[in-house]
């Protein structure tokens, strides 16, 4: 920071001193540097000021192309300051004048900082087109431009044109991760290193790292934790190292979620703190701030999820000697010391969702499996293959995914139960959208919608359409069979209308025996036999609060596929679980070039 300063006041006093004798481009010059040092100190609202006297001076005194640079540099400032608005009033003033001027360079420019503007309306938004649409049309424009410089012999005057083409790698990148297109993301984010490695840029780039933290990202959601911990040491050194303070914030977050996602909470609490640090120190970043303060609250809900988790697994035990004790003196309570157990794994396989423990998750589905069958239960079976089936899907593993999917809507088919075999559609379409079969997926979901509508479960009416509609708009980019479908998800969530929401089939202990439960029929609807019957009941909520703990450490889309499945959908968490509606801005390294 005193390295900073003293740039801060030699620019101050070049300023002043251009200023005194009325040098109007060396004053436009030293404000727009000024405005640069400011912004990356993060302070960005200061920082604003000097730009604005840069744009200022430059409309009134100097030449038009001398905009250029003085646009990019308040486009960049708003998209900080998250004022999509003006960010696009400035971005595509500076397109208009690349163009005008056939400058191929500033167009490449103006179109990367246009997709980034549009890319992040299409993040904080449920259903804008639109914005998708043009990040994907301007991302791809940029890329095209840089390629074109590349090859041109002539741009090889220019220093810029391999930045630009590596940071049009990234930003293609990141657009393919969030549209879960995550092999074509890998893709294109090794090649922008390769290019580094073949041109021989500086192990110190910016352009270096924002593709170890975007690859970083992408192989913490494969779950390739070794690689992910890599690029992301790789791209904190470089930020440390060159002093890009939000970068490397956000790196450290990056490596918070990692070990999140591998249950290491200490060790996310330790990334957190240091995020946090950081981001304190710069002055215009309270959005991130914010966050990071309420995923440190996230986190420690979660290590509390995470110990009572432990105190029900002994629980468990303590539940199956009783079921092996019974068994042996031949009591007549065994039914009811295995029913016991399935509600004991029932809190377990939820809480497990909650903390994205998916190892154990599989391991406590497979254990209701074996219960449901000893009970000859084949709800509490197709529940529990349902279950089988997610772990591995977060997993990754699709074809086992898909495999334990079928079974679950072999056996609902089997009893005729409608809301089952819909769930079962409706999570193998996420399958095969996962594999990247998009055909597939949306006729298991139209499939799905179609035995929603028969069964008359609201909810999985609208999670099917939910997935329907991300085909349509994200997979196949068909705006109006989307907007019919939009309209239709909207009505149905009007109170109006879900005040008529349809009788549970489980008040009527379907597929169950109540004798054989031990349970007379007029408590089929009490709170502990609802609890030890069908995880069921659980599924496919669209509240706010009705979701899975999550690190929110890089918000994904609140549209993207609905992960329907009926484990810990439907719980009413408390406000600390909730998803945060504020999101980080992806990592930016576009430098305000001089005048």
């Amino acid at each position: 920071m005193a390295k900073d300063d003293l740039k801060l006041s030699s620019a101050k006093r070049s300023y002043r001193q251009a200023s005194s004798v009325g040098n109007r481009q060396e004053e436009a010059r030293w404000a727009n540097v000024i405005g640069d040092i400011l912004k990356n100190r993060g302070e960005y609202i200061e920082a604003l000021k000097w730009l604005r006297i840069d744009y200022e001076l430059s409309m009134k005194y100097l030449p038009e192309k001398q905009l250029l640079p003085t646009c990019q540099s308040l486009g960049e400032i708003y998209l900080r300051l998250q004022d999509y608005k003006q960010a696009k009033v400035y971005q595509k003033k500076h397109l208009e004048l690349a163009n005008d001027s056939g400058d191929l360079i500033e167009q490449q420019r103006a179109s990367t900082q246009l997709g980034r503007t549009y890319h992040e309306m299409f993040m904080k938004s449920d259903d804008d087109h639109s914005s998708r649409r043009s990040a994907k049309k301007y991302f791809n424009l940029a890329m095209q431009l840089a390629r074109a410089l590349k090859e041109n012999g002539a741009a090889n005057e220019s220093s810029s044109f391999l930045k630009e083409f590596i940071n049009a790698h990234n930003n293609v990148g990141m657009l393919q991760m969030d549209l879960d297109n995550y092999k074509e993301a890998e893709r294109i984010l090794l090649e922008g290193l390769r290019i580094c490695d073949e041109e021989e840029v500086a192990e110190n780039d910016d352009g270096r790292s924002r593709l170890h933290h975007h690859l970083g990202y992408l192989y913490t959601q494969l779950r390739k934790w070794e690689k992910a911990k890599d690029h992301i040491q790789r791209d904190i050194i470089i930020c440390k190292n060159i002093g890009h303070c939000q970068g490397e914030a956000k790196g450290y977050i990056n490596l918070g979620e990692l070990y999140y996602q591998a249950q290491r909470f200490e060790d996310t609490k330790l990334c957190y703190q240091k995020a946090l640090d950081i981001a304190r120190s710069m002055e215009d970043e309270d959005a991130l701030v914010n966050q990071i303060q309420e995923n440190l609250g996230i986190v420690e809900t979660a290590m509390r999820v995470w110990d009572d988790m432990g105190k029900e697994a002994q629980n468990l035990k303590k539940l199956s000697r009783n079921t092996g004790t019974a068994i042996a003196r031949g009591k007549p309570d065994e039914r009811k010391c295995l029913l016991q157990q399935i509600k004991c794994l029932d809190t377990l396989i939820e809480n497990s969702s909650r903390i994205f423990s998916w190892d154990k998750h599989l391991d406590f589905a497979k254990k209701k499996k074996r219960i449901a069958r000893d009970l000859g239960d084949k709800e509490l079976l197709s529940d529990s293959l349902l279950a089988i089936g997610e772990s591995y899907h977060k997993l990754r593993n699709f074809q086992k995914a898909l495999k334990w999917y079928r079974k679950s809507w072999d056996t609902s088919k089997s009893i005729r139960n409608l809301e089952g075999q819909a769930l079962a559609k409706i999570n193998i379409g996420d399958v095969l959208d996962s594999q990247g079969d998009w055909i597939g997926a949306l006729e298991a979901f139209k499939e799905g919608y179609r035995i929603a509508v028969q069964s008359k479960v609201r909810q999985v009416q609208i999670s099917a359409l939910e997935n329907m509609h991300y085909s349509y708009m994200i997979r196949f980019d068909n705006v109006e069979e989307a907007r019919k479908l939009q309209l239709k998800i909207q009505e149905m969530k009007k109170p109006q209308n879900a005040n008529h929401e349809e009788e549970d089939p489980l008040s009527e202990c379907a597929e169950t025996d109540t004798e054989e439960f031990d349970c007379p029929s007029n408590e089929c609807n009490s709170p502990e036999f609802s609890e030890c019957a069908s995880t069921r009941s659980k599924s496919l909520s669209t509240t706010e609060d009705d979701v899975p703990l999550s690190s929110l450490l890089r918000p994904r889309k609140t549209l993207s596929k609905q992960k329907v499945s009926q484990l810990g959908r439907m719980m009413n968490l408390p406000t600390e679980f909730r998803q945060a509606s504020i999101g980080l801005p992806p990592k930016t390294y576009i430098v305000f070039p001089l005048l």
